[in-house]
């Protein structure tokens, strides 16, 4: 049976569930916990912990349509609390009292069973609320407090995960893997090649647009405490309750690279999850899916223990498949970089997921790029110049014919098309 293990983001590659689920039974999401963009970021100011938007996002695409107590529960878990803060206390009550509408279509001992985690999460949020410190309810995904109530009882972030897929009846042959089994959060930086540092994801994909109330310092007490360490970095403690994926300032100067720090802004270097670790290193195929290269592909790489997992070799013979699905358009992380430095950047992390450093040009082209990648796929038609010095490093371009356009008028995957390369090239590599 084909194993799959899928490395990406949130959004962009949920778009692909559906696809992904019909090329293999068995598939791993493996998820980065270092976005700390909207509402996520409040809940991290008030009472700390990892970044699980992103894996919320997964978890609820892919819940099953049957039995039908998996629709009433996406429904909640997809919901959002008004914009307005009087509204969105109003309803959150309504929600943890068991009376507001969208509890109508889950039986009882179900309710019961998810409202305990509900009330966890708003006591904590009351235990730790402090005059002009109060947590915001504007736009709270419901999803990311229930998720955030399992963590914070069971203590466990991958426990609260599972228990949000037993609960709407996911398959256990599909798992959603924090890339970090942790109860902190992990920031990254990135260093421009100009020399600038930018600090956190949302800084570095999606910056907050600049208002009157984010230029204001915001009404606090006199010890200012919340869930952020002493001496934390100024950067890491700025709110992005309301940045937008609309709003694209472009970077200064290209990525040369991004690394995790510390509350101080100190590089550290952590261990991927030991869940993540085995089933990349048991898949029969990896995906590097869509999204954003530099924030939801490369935090997941960076970790120790991934490329090691990456090249560990089948125990049954067979051949693992390394696929990188190219984006078909570029955004503020990427724009201008061509598709080999697209695959570089991936080498480039793994690399440092073994060393522990950044590589020098010569352990890059002295690297055989074929021991994290085999194979990229590209929505559009690359330029001869790319193609040979993909070739040169053998590594194998799928350039798709068929193709779509999204509301931009930019290529985008056919699905279908997709599909049928995907099973074409593991049938190949696994005979």
């Amino acid at each position: 049976m084909l194993t799959v293990s899928v490395i990406s983001g949130g959004t962009a590659t949920n778009s692909m569930v559906q696809m992904l689920e019909q090329l293999s039974s068995s598939i791993s999401y493996i998820m980065p916990i270092s976005d700390n963009g909207g509402s996520t970021s409040e809940i991290i100011r008030v009472v700390g912990g990892p970044a699980i938007g992103d894996i919320r996002s997964r978890c609820t695409r892919i819940i099953p349509t049957d039995p039908p107590i998996s629709n009433s529960l996406r429904d909640l878990l997809c919901h959002r609390l008004p914009v307005d803060e009087v509204d969105a206390q109003a309803e959150w009550s309504q929600i943890v009292n068991g009376t507001h509408p969208m509890w109508v279509g889950v039986p009882s001992h179900y309710r019961e069973m998810v409202r305990p985690f509900f009330i966890k999460v708003g006591a904590e949020f009351l235990k730790r609320s402090r005059p002009g410190r109060e947590f915001v309810y504007s736009s709270a995904s419901i999803g990311n407090l229930f998720l955030t109530g399992a963590r914070l009882f069971t203590g466990s972030l991958e426990s609260a995960v599972e228990m949000m897929l037993r609960i709407t009846h996911v398959s256990h042959d599909t798992e959603v893997l924090p890339a970090l089994n942790t109860n902190f959060m992990h920031h990254i930086a990135a260093l421009l090649h100009n020399g600038t540092v930018i600090f956190g994801q949302s800084q570095i994909s999606h910056p907050e647009e600049p208002s009157i109330d984010s230029l204001s310092p915001r009404s606090c007490s006199i010890d200012g405490e919340d869930a952020h360490m002493p001496f934390t970095h100024p950067d890491l403690t700025n709110s992005q309750l309301n940045f937008s994926k609309s709003y694209q300032v472009p970077l200064e100067s290209p990525i040369r690279r991004v690394f995790y720090i510390n509350p101080f802004g100190l590089e550290i270097h952590p261990k991927a999850s030991t869940r993540v670790q085995r089933a990349l290193a048991e898949s029969n195929c990896v995906i590097y899916s869509i999204g954003s290269l530099y924030t939801s592909l490369i935090p997941v790489l960076l970790l120790r223990g991934v490329a090691d997992s990456i090249e560990t070799k089948l125990e049954n013979g067979l051949t693992k498949t390394k696929v990188m699905l190219l984006n078909g358009s570029p955004d503020r992380e990427t724009n201008g970089m061509s598709a080999v430095e697209h695959v570089e950047a991936v080498v480039k992390a793994c690399l440092y997921s073994k060393l522990q450093r950044e590589c020098t040009a010569q352990e890059i082209s002295d690297c055989d790029w074929t021991r994290f990648l085999t194979h990229v796929m590209s929505p559009y038609v690359l330029p001869p110049v790319c193609l040979k010095e993909l070739e040169d490093h053998d590594i194998n371009v799928i350039q798709m014919e068929e193709r779509e356009v999204d509301e931009d008028g930019k290529p985008i995957y056919d699905q279908k098309a997709l599909l049928r390369e995907l099973t074409e090239l593991n049938n190949c590599a696994h005979k």
